[in-house]
């Protein structure tokens, strides 16, 4: 069975500043992700200049008008995305982007060192950049929130010649667990089985995560911020701060290891404990070379040092060949 593939979403949580945006690949490195992703638009990709800042509730938009004017201040410069993609690949890590619309696409094409689009759950139903996309032949990871099973088997139609990964996801910011639908990675898996699952996950902790990989899912994307309240508006609020994002791929790379394994296993450490905590028979009573063994003359207590029930028959009702104290372990080799 594959590994968790984990990736670090890094989004626009750096604000539109190159330096931030490096310290974030930084922390992702160290949390011991595959990958990082950033997110490539201008605001006019997205929506319409008509469009309040105030219409999208939950994010902090004070001094702006409207939303494009919003999403401007936290974009990554086009022209800086190069060294950020350079500086990724630098760490060994993987660099994926999502791409917001054709033009965004042409021009990440000109680029080098780019592992993956991600295609965004508000795009899924999204045709022309979704051929955009394809076209690409590069390797695609798409989210599925808002979707129904018909917008998400048109969407892997058109990547039908490429290698496809679909994440289940909620878009709600942040994610409340009760309503996480987890149960969507089993129908995704069920419906779609030549293809990776994974979760894109909004919660504030990682419990989801854990408990998608318990049911299927390879493929984690999380928010990762420097400080959850970074007064800078972006996507702060429902992202894990660093030493967060460290403990949520330890239980990933944990949980990979269980699920890896295959047959009836026992630690190295309960081999030594079966010793310590496992009950054993030990005589009640000083006995003397030729005394008889009985059952009322043995006691079943700690350390696992004597006999267990499979060897009684070979014990009890024979005389010993040695004389034994109080509390010593009963062996088989006490009567030979």
């Amino acid at each position: 069975m594959k590994n968790s593939y984990i990736i670090s979403e890094i989004g626009n949580n750096h604000n539109g500043d190159l330096k931030k945006a490096l310290k974030l690949i930084d922390a992702s490195y160290n949390a011991g992700v595959d990958a990082v992703k950033f997110q490539t638009f201008r605001g006019i990709d997205i929506v319409s200049p008509k469009v309040k800042a105030d219409e999208y509730k939950g994010w902090d938009v004070k001094g702006f008008e409207f939303w494009y004017q919003f999403l401007d201040t936290i974009a990554l410069k086009l022209e800086d995305h190069q060294a950020v993609i350079d500086y990724t690949n630098s760490k060994g890590i993987d660099f994926i982007t999502t791409p917001t619309s054709p033009y965004i696409v042409n021009f990440l094409e000109t680029l080098n060192g780019i592992k993956a689009y991600k295609v965004a759950s508000m795009d899924l139903n999204n045709i022309p950049l979704l051929q955009a996309i394809a076209k690409s032949n590069k390797e695609v990871i798409m989210s599925t929130g808002m979707g129904d099973m018909i917008d998400i088997a048109k969407a892997v139609e058109i990547f039908k010649n490429q290698k496809l990964s679909i994440l289940h996801c909620v878009s709600d910011y942040p994610l409340d667990p009760s309503k996480a639908f987890l149960n969507n990675i089993i129908e995704l898996k069920n419906c779609f089985p030549n293809y990776d699952i994974g979760f894109s996950d909004h919660s504030l902790g990682h419990e989801l995560c854990i408990a998608a990989r318990c049911l299927g899912a390879i493929i984690f994307e999380k928010h990762i911020t420097l400080d959850r309240n970074d007064p800078n508006p972006a996507e702060h609020h429902f992202a894990l701060e660093p030493n967060e994002f460290k403990v949520l791929v330890n239980w990933l790379r944990d949980i990979d290891t269980n699920i890896n394994s295959t047959g009836f296993l026992r630690s190295e450490s309960e081999k030594i404990n079966k010793y310590k905590y496992r009950r054993s028979y030990h005589y009640l009573t000083e006995m003397k070379k030729g005394d008889l063994v009985e059952l009322n003359k043995l006691t079943l207590i700690r350390p696992g040092d004597g006999i267990s029930d499979n060897d009684l028959d070979k014990v009890c009702g024979k005389p010993l060949t040695k004389s034994v104290n109080v509390f010593d372990p009963c062996l088989v080799s006490d009567i030979l």
